[in-house]
C-alpha cells in the first residue's frame, strides 16, 4: 500500500499500485510526487520506484509537473509536520508547550508554557486532540502519518 503527497500538498492513502498508476495517468500526481510504502522508513519520489518505471516512461511534456521539485526534500520549518513527533512531544513536553511550538502555533505554545499546560487540563486535551488527528499545523495542513 502506498501513501502519496498530491499536488495540493495533502497526504493520500493507503492506496494500491493500480490507483497510483491511474493517478499518474490522470496527472493528479507526477514523478516528483513524494511517496511512502508500508514498511519503508522515508518518503521518496515516485520516479525512484522501479515498479512504476513503465508508467513514468511517458514524456514529461505530456504530464505537467505536480508537487515538490526534483531531488530530496530538505527538512525546513515549512515541511509537513509528523503526527507521531507531535504526539510524543505533547505527551512528554506538552506542559511546556513544546508540541505547539513544533506545530508553529507560537502564541498557544507561550500560553501553555506560562500556565504549565493549563495546570494539566490543556495538556490532556492536546494529547487527545493530537492522538485522534484533530490538530493541524500553523498553515492548516493535517499532520502526516508515516
Amino acid at each position: 500500500m502506498y501513501y502519496v503527497i498530491g499536488g495540493d500538498g495533502q497526504q493520500y492513502g493507503p492506496i494500491d499500485e493500480a490507483t497510483v498508476r491511474g493517478w499518474l495517468g490522470e496527472g493528479r500526481i507526477s514523478a516528483a510526487s513524494l511517496s511512502f510504502r508500508t514498511g519503508e522508513a522515508q518518503w521518496i519520489p515516485l520516479r525512484d520506484r522501479p515498479e512504476l518505471a513503465d508508467v513514468l516512461a511517458v514524456p514529461s511534456a505530456a504530464v505537467p509537473p505536480v508537487g515538490p521539485s526534483a531531488g530530496p526534500m530538505p527538512v525546513t520549518a515549512d515541511s509537513p509536520k509528523e503526527w507521531l513527533v507531535a504526539l510524543l512531544l505533547s505527551i512528554f513536553l506538552g506542559t511546556f508547550g513544546v508540541d505547539r511550538f513544533y506545530l508553529g502555533h507560537v502564541g498557544l505554545g507561550i500560553g501553555k508554557l506560562l500556565t504549565f499546560g493549563g495546570c494539566g487540563i490543556w495538556w490532556l486535551i492536546d494529547v487527545i486532540l493530537i492522538a485522534v488527528g484533530n490538530v493541524t499545523d500553523s498553515k492548516g495542513r493535517p499532520l502526516v502519518k508515516t
